[in-house]
């Protein structure tokens, strides 16, 4: 029974906008009725009160608006360096082998068509394109080393200073260091 009632006041709301009168009317048993028809001569009138309304101003006609032109913050490495070997390092190796590793930080940006060059002595070393170097067969004595992050102009974008290292291998076949030097007769 209420929910007949509720299903009933519900429409009867919404039609109540339009309806000039509404009428209510009370059963023996007790049960409310509300109709805009009056049901009988025991209906009795109901004043409502005007519904609210409000008025909303006119919409703007949208304007084509191009959204503000973001400012490309260039991309910058926070630092680079070569690990090992470190400056003015000895390495000995018999055979000239040895490996150099480097660092940098935030990771390589490849999306912007950066990579990384190894330079030894000076000269870039062909396929080093990892943070780590394998040098094979590099002859003794000192040689310098750098690490760059280049872009796809070949320009520069972050670089270490140059290091220098020294390669300690066995000579073959020169003098002896540790024989007594001759003496005069």
């Amino acid at each position: 029974m209420r929910q007949i009632l509720f299903i009933l006041f519900i429409s009867l709301s919404l039609s109540l906008a339009a309806a000039p009168k509404v009428y209510k009317k009370v059963n023996p048993d007790g049960s409310v009725e509300y109709s805009d028809v009056p049901p009988d001569d025991t209906a009795e009138p109901i004043t409502l009160k005007p519904m609210q309304s409000i008025s909303l101003p006119p919409l703007a006609p949208a304007q084509a608006s191009q959204p503000a032109p973001v400012k490309a913050v260039p991309f910058k490495y926070e630092s680079i360096r070569i690990l090992s070997p470190q400056d003015d390092e000895g390495i000995r190796s018999n055979n000239g082998d040895f490996t150099a590793k480097g660092e940098l930080l935030p990771s390589l940006q490849r999306d912007l068509e950066h990579h990384l060059q190894w330079l030894l002595d000076g000269k870039e070393v062909p396929n080093a394109n990892g943070l780590t170097l394998n040098l094979k067969n590099v002859d003794r004595g000192t040689h310098q080393l750098q690490l760059r992050v280049v872009d796809f102009d070949g320009k520069v974008v972050i670089e270490t200073p140059v290091i220098s290292f020294h390669i300690l291998r066995v000579s073959l076949g020169g003098e002896n260091i540790y024989a007594p030097a001759p003496v005069a007769p």
